[in-house]
């Protein structure tokens, strides 16, 4: 074999090699998350996305899902004990689209310093899904609440995106995150 074949069978082979693995961690993602949106089980913990270094300036739920599985996670150091659900399955299409729509329109977090109300760690992963893909996003449900999908990070800011979150939740979870006293549809954030 000379010298150029081996070199474009080298560049085959390791191309071959970078797909497969792109499509391994890819599916690995999707299939967790769509498990977790067919049994209705929150994972342990949401992932651990890295901020975004703010070159992709697509949509937040670029899926046209047709379901969001909700998983609340409240602060570390809040007494769950008596706390409602901490999860919801959400089917219905004009929520999952104002959802959505607020999700998308949510600008860049501000680069310069920011006041923000104590961080109490309390997050939301969304997991949306239309049966065959899933796209997770983490909310932060305090401090300068943020969201991100791991490649796009929206600034919470004065929009309804975590207050529509907050709402799809059990009000008890709802009270003991955000300590407000009108849970459930209308809630009110911080």
């Amino acid at each position: 074999m000379n010298v150029k074949n081996r070199t474009t069978a080298w560049i085959a082979s390791a191309l071959t090699l970078g797909v497969v693995a792109v499509g391994c961690a890819t599916d690995t993602t999707d299939d967790a998350a769509l498990e977790a949106v067919r049994t209705t089980r929150c994972p342990d913990a949401p992932p651990a996305f890295k901020a975004s270094d703010g070159s992709d300036h697509g949509s937040l739920e670029p899926l046209a899902a047709n379901r969001l599985l909700l998983c609340g996670y409240p602060p570390p150091n809040l007494n769950t004990r008596g706390m409602t659900s901490r999860q919801a399955l959400v089917t219905d299409k004009s929520v999952l689209d104002r959802l959505r729509a607020s999700l998308n329109r949510l600008g860049e977090p501000p680069s310069g310093p920011v006041n923000c109300p104590a961080d109490k760690k309390a997050k939301v992963l969304e997991i949306f899904s239309d049966g065959h893909h899933a796209v997770e996003l983490v909310a932060k449900l305090t401090g300068c609440q943020e969201v991100t999908n791991g490649h796009r990070d929206g600034w919470v800011g004065n929009s309804d995106a975590n207050t529509i979150v907050m709402g799809l939740l059990s009000p008890g979870f709802c009270r003991g995150v955000w300590r407000a006293t009108d849970c459930g549809q209308g809630a009110a954030a911080p």
